[in-house]
């Protein structure tokens, strides 16, 4: 008996332990970026993620003055800036993205820029997002800072709405009033439906047998 609560014990222990492990959270984002058009991509930062807390992620990485004169002719030339993100989990599985904008757009917004991570219900990423803080493309010469400022959003699906089923009972109690109030209207009795016509004929015929004495004898 004690042998066979041993075994059940364990093997309940083993399904939660099993279920707890199947959650494979994403522990960092691993970030790229091309500054030569078809050249490759080059490192440009790391950002620790923790899901659990479910909060966005700011994080300011530093790129030397080399790569920052590189951004700056991207943009002066309208190139496109390519990021490929690199989401990683604690078990080590690695999904691959690829994300653009225009360089000028990361200059001109001081490298501000934004990142979202569409995730499925169970915090899978499968989509990504570049954006920036700024639409100003006209400021190369004001850029004087060499940290990337980057935020990264969390986009969960949304719940679905919970139905509202006090409204359809109610709508359909009131359709069902409605049907029994048409009910008892159609189940009037002849007389009163027809008595407009009834009424004449009736008048019509207590004044014919009253000037007919001879027809009652």
């Amino acid at each position: 008996m004690n042998y066979k609560l041993i075994c059940l014990f364990c093997s309940i222990f083993s399904s939660i332990y099993c279920s707890d492990s199947s959650y494979d959270s994403i522990s960092d984002v691993y970030l790229e970026h091309e500054l030569i058009p078809n050249a490759g991509f080059t490192k440009r930062s790391s950002i620790l993620v923790n899901l659990e807390s479910r909060n966005d992620v700011v994080s300011i990485s530093t790129i030397n003055d080399s790569d920052i004169q590189l951004l700056k002719q991207l943009a002066f030339k309208n190139e496109l800036y390519r990021l490929k993100v690199t989401v990683r989990t604690l078990s080590g599985k690695e999904t691959h993205f690829l994300t653009f904008t225009r360089a000028c757009l990361i200059v001109g917004s001081k490298l501000n820029d934004i990142l979202t991570l569409h995730l499925d219900h169970l915090d899978s990423p499968f989509a990504v997002n570049l954006a920036t803080t700024s639409s100003n493309c006209n400021s190369f010469d004001e850029l004087n800072t060499n940290n990337f400022t980057t935020t990264v959003f969390f986009r969960r699906p949304e719940t679905s709405p919970v139905p509202d089923t006090a409204t359809y009972i109610q709508k359909m109690e009131r359709e069902r009033d409605a049907r029994e109030k048409g009910k008892s209207n159609n189940n009037k009795s002849m007389l009163g439906k027809y008595w407009m016509y009834i009424l004449p004929l009736v008048i019509f015929m207590m004044i014919a047998g009253a000037s007919n004495p001879e027809a009652r004898q």
